[in-house]
């Protein structure tokens, strides 16, 4: 037998004897359960909305209508997957868990009738209906995603890898893995080269939240992935027959271990999504085949990068998108900028402007700010920001055309024409 396959021999037969406690202590198997046919992964649903017409206010009775009819569409199908019973005993917490996730269950939708009838406004839709979890079902996260504007990421890692003899280089393997990982998700990712001798990444710190807002202003970034990975390569085990190096004393097995630190950010209010740390190495939950190590240490790094990689994904990816989705239900906050308002007295008029015919506002704007000719304005908005800005574009003030001349997920930038 050659050095190799016995290195292999021996940490196989290693894993074999740390998995079989476990094997002993495991109970005796259940019987397999009765198999039922899985539902399918979309259902095309039709449902009709109702919403009254407030103070002639035509446009929001029917998006209030459109969202309850698709809501009523997921409903019908939740409703089928579950028992009469748990129907009607449950029916108000069914009902508070598909208010919740409709707007992720509809991958698309057709409208098929719109009308008002006697003060209440209707709407028919056809909806295609995810039957499976938001986090779990890509194509379900790709479509609120694409709601939302494909949204702005920027990744900002800080990977070392330490040698045997300890010396330190630097790399982005993880990164490379999670920017495939969230661009799939059909977010937009951002060069981070910006960050360059900029931003201080330190395992355990924390950005604060005029940090994040600064990173958000810098690269009109709408969400950070920040922290530190660390791979640490592993000498092989010696002894006087080591199984582990040649007859030249050249390695046979290269084992990785190291640590990561993980936090995602959302970059309108600088508050922290997501907090992602942990640990890894050369074993099965981390590296899978065994003989994946006994290539390089670059290669036990990547293949973890990896796997583990996709297990990283998943634990970011499921609060980052529950964010978005209340923002769809609960409402967008938005930052406006506003440029071409000559004084206060315009900024409050400005704002009155935006309180009184805005559909899909969610209480009035905030108190605005002015200051070197620009007024801000904070506000909460149901729905995406193109579609706010869709609105906005089509507005005057005092005469003068408003433009949309900047959009990102959570802010908008209008100049009012001179």
């Amino acid at each position: 037998m050659s050095l190799k396959p016995f290195a292999l021999c021996l940490l196989l037969a290693t894993e074999a004897l740390a998995a079989a406690p476990k094997a002993k202590a495991a109970s005796k198997p259940a019987p397999p359960p009765a198999t039922e046919p899985a539902p399918p992964p979309v259902v095309i649903q039709e449902a009709t909305g109702e919403a009254a017409v407030v103070n002639g206010n035509e446009d929001k009775a029917f998006t209030d209508a459109k969202d309850a009819a698709l809501r009523g569409a997921v409903e019908q199908v939740a409703g089928v997957r579950v028992s009469a019973e748990t129907l009607t005993a449950n029916s108000q917490l069914l009902r508070d868990e598909v208010f919740t996730h409709s707007a992720g269950y509809v991958r698309r939708y057709d409208v098929l009738e719109r009308k008002v009838e006697g003060g209440v406004a209707k709407v028919s839709v056809r909806a295609e209906v995810g039957t499976e979890k938001l986090d779990q079902d890509l194509q379900a996260v790709q479509a609120l995603i694409r709601r939302l504007g494909r949204p702005k990421l920027v990744i900002l890692t800080q990977e070392q890898t330490v040698d045997p003899k300890g010396l330190v280089t630097h790399g982005n393997l993880l990164a490379t893995v999670l920017t495939d990982a969230f661009k799939q998700d059909q977010w937009t990712i951002l060069d981070p080269h910006f960050a360059a001798g900029k931003v201080r990444l330190q395992p355990g710190v924390a950005l604060s939240a005029t940090e994040a807002k600064e990173i958000g202003d810098l690269t009109q970034a709408d969400y950070i992935l920040y922290g530190t990975v660390v791979f640490r390569q592993q000498p092989p085990p010696r002894s006087g027959s080591s199984p582990y190096v040649d007859e030249q004393g050249r390695e046979l097995l290269f084992l990785v271990s190291g640590e990561y630190d993980l936090a995602v950010f959302a970059t309108d209010n600088g508050s922290q999504l997501a907090k992602v740390a942990g640990s890894f190495a050369s074993g099965p939950r981390d590296l899978g085949d065994a003989r994946k190590a006994l290539i390089s240490y670059e290669r036990t790094a990547f293949d973890i990068s990896r796997q583990r990689g996709q297990r990283i994904v998943a634990e970011v990816r499921a609060p980052v998108v529950e964010y978005v989705r209340s923002a769809i239900q609960n409402g967008n906050r938005v930052r406006m900028t506003v440029l071409g308002l000559k004084d206060y007295a315009a900024v409050q008029a400005f704002h009155k402007v935006l309180a009184d015919s805005l559909t899909g506002l969610r209480g009035a704007p905030g108190t605005p700010r002015f200051e070197k000719g620009q007024a801000r304005f904070d506000l909460t908005f149901l729905g995406a920001t193109d579609e706010l800005a869709g609105q906005l574009g089509d507005k005057t003030f005092q005469k003068r055309k408003v433009q949309v001349t900047g959009v990102t997920e959570n802010t908008v930038e209008l100049t009012v024409a001179p």
